[in-house]
């Protein structure tokens, strides 16, 4: 009698078997706008949704070369070979903006302003214009030297230059220098270049940038550039890949292994890294994640075919597309952009 109640409990609450509970793997919910294809040639902005047990992609438009989103999810910034427009992401509605080919996107912190380059014969102007396409010449460098520019606060951005360039007010810049722009009213600021932004949080006024010899410093007021102290970070040859959606918490991945990924994050608080998760998978460096804050899950996009959920405490990965033959036909170098909780 012993034997047939010890059997009905063990039935009852699964815990006689000497097998480990399944794991069920990430689930995804929402939708993710995307890039699939050769941006450099356009490619196609595309929407993944899920459908009971089946994902599907839908192309929104054609041709875009670059693509971001505000901080708050709220609007996609998007150029093609004519034009920079912006997509409401609730209602769908599409405004153009600028016309021209453009290069270089960078929203505001407070999604009200925008920057990029147009580049001509060698040369690159750097604009500055806000969503009624009100739009004023920042820098003016004939020797297209300058690299993409990080927003450090509302009205400031940091750039990069390798040779000299001439302000809008005809002043020379030096060259090999980190030049801090001030929107309003307009100045220019050289400063030695010590460091390279790689990261800045539009949430706050902190981030990450890495030193002539590729060591990851740690900015705790990144809006001060010109005086900023960086402070080692928890980790050497680490890879920033984003923050989680609308919040600071920075992720990056390490590959100790040539078969293995750690993706971990570090706490803004204390600055500590957290427990990583370890990934069965590699990445390249054109991997694109995009981390969603509520459920610390990310969608990641590599060449040549790959997109994949990933479950950043755990490390489960489901790939969305399984059959070889539907990943080829409808990924070609996946970048999502971003992620939207409904």
């Amino acid at each position: 009698m012993l034997a047939g109640i010890a059997a009905v409990a063990c039935a009852l609450l699964a815990s006689c078997s000497s097998e480990p509970p399944k794991r069920t793997g990430p689930k995804f919910t929402g939708r993710v706008l995307l890039l699939t294809g050769d941006a450099s040639k356009g490619a196609a902005l595309a929407e993944l949704t899920q459908s009971g047990d089946a994902f599907n992609l839908a192309t929104i438009t054609p041709g875009v070369t670059e693509a971001v989103a505000t901080v708050d999810e709220t609007r996609l910034l998007y150029a093609t070979k004519d034009e920079i427009s912006s997509r409401d992401l609730k209602s769908g509605a599409v405004k153009s903006l600028v016309k021209g080919e453009s290069v270089c996107l960078a929203w505001a912190p407070d999604g009200n302003h925008f920057s990029y380059q147009q580049r001509s014969s060698g040369a690159t102007k750097f604009y500055v214009s806000d969503l009624d396409g009100k739009t004023r010449l920042i820098l003016d460098d004939p020797n297209g030297s300058t690299e993409c520019p990080h927003w450090i606060s509302k009205d400031r951005l940091v750039l990069d230059r390798f040779v000299g360039a001439r302000t809008v007010k005809g002043a020379e810049l030096k060259p090999n220098t980190s030049t801090v722009v001030t929107i309003e009213p307009l100045a220019l600021k050289d400063t030695p270049k010590k460091w390279t932004i790689e990261s800045v949080c539009a949430k706050s006024n902190n981030g990450f940038v890495r030193s002539d010899q590729g060591r990851l410093l740690i900015a705790k007021n990144i809006d001060h550039f010109e005086t900023v102290d960086p402070s080692p970070a928890p980790c050497s040859d680490c890879r920033f890949v984003g923050y989680a959606a609308q919040s600071c918490y920075p992720f990056f991945i390490e590959q100790p292994l040539s078969t293995t990924t750690e993706l971990f994050s570090i706490n803004p608080m204390d600055w500590q890294k957290q427990k990583p998760a370890s990934i069965s998978w590699t990445f390249s460096a054109n991997a694109r994640f995009v981390i969603k804050s509520s459920a610390r899950l990310a969608v990641v996009g590599d060449t040549p075919d790959k997109l994949l959920l990933i479950d950043a405490e755990s490390g489960d990965v489901t790939p969305f597309f399984r059959n070889e033959a539907d990943r080829k036909t409808m990924l070609i170098s996946p970048a999502p952009i971003v992620w939207i909780e409904n």
